[in-house]
């Protein structure tokens, strides 16, 4: 069942908070307790939030993995769909990359192609194409510095980023489910929303493992993705992709979970 919009505020507001009183968050949303009680009752049915006497909180294990470990995570299957994803690419073009994981992958193929423009939000890749001989124009947004995954984050940074028009902005996403791609942090869902917008071309790269999992907050629906690379994805979401718009890898073997 699809959730409504003020179920993906109470989310939100969740994300931002951690947990609140039924009370608080009825006045927050200006309904009344019942209603907000039915919008939990739904909510913890999907496992997104928990209920405690009087309140409610997200559940303590739903936040991704830390950066390191994820890096480390389904390695060959995004080595394979990073070169996918690199090849095609037409050459001259212009490029923005998200920090994600597999964004770390693509930069290491990108280091082998011709110069292009490449902006980021992520030090680690620009690193990753600077150490790769310097080829490229690489361009970095201004904000605030998250030393977990040395990304540049805040409204100027998406306020900088907006006045580019890429050929490509490539993504990954927690995520996919039926409904759409999702999320965990406020800050990346608001970013990689405003860049869809901005792109001739929405890249979404995603391994298999990524279709079992869930986020919390809604991204984007599948029709905004205008490529998606994967090495798997169940039917009811790959035929939601236009045709000939879906890049398959072979399945990698030996990938840890």
């Amino acid at each position: 069942m699809a959730r409504t919009h003020r179920q993906e505020q109470i989310l939100a507001f969740l994300a931002a908070r951690g947990k609140a009183a039924i009370s608080s968050l009825a006045e927050e949303f200006e309904v009344s307790d019942e209603t907000i009680r039915r919008d939990l009752k739904l909510l913890s049915g999907e496992g997104l939030v928990e209920k405690f006497h009087g309140g409610v909180r997200l559940p303590m294990p739903r936040a991704e993995a830390p950066f390191e470990r994820r890096l480390l995570e389904n390695a060959a299957a995004k080595t394979a769909i990073a070169a996918r994803t690199a090849a095609h690419m037409r050459e001259g073009a212009t490029l923005l990359l998200d920090n994600s994981t597999t964004a770390c992958f693509l930069a290491k193929e990108l280091t082998r192609r011709e110069p292009m423009t490449i902006l980021t939000i992520s030090l680690e890749v620009a690193q990753i194409l600077n150490s790769g001989g310097g080829q490229h124009r690489v361009i970095l947004p201004g904000g605030e510095l998250r030393a977990s995954d040395r990304t540049l984050t805040g409204a100027s940074t998406i306020h900088y980023l907006s006045s580019f028009s890429p050929s490509y902005f490539v993504m990954s996403v927690v995520a996919g489910s039926p409904s759409g791609c999702q999320d965990f942090d406020l800050f990346e869902v608001e970013f990689k929303r405003a860049m869809i917008s901005r792109a001739d071309e929405t890249i979404l790269m995603m391994d298999a493992s990524k279709f079992s999992k869930s986020g919390l907050i809604h991204v984007c629906d599948w029709s905004e993705v205008d490529v998606m690379v994967t090495d798997g994805a169940p039917p009811e979401i790959t035929e939601q992709i236009d045709h000939g718009h879906l890049l398959l890898v072979p399945p990698a073997q030996g990938d840890t979970a």
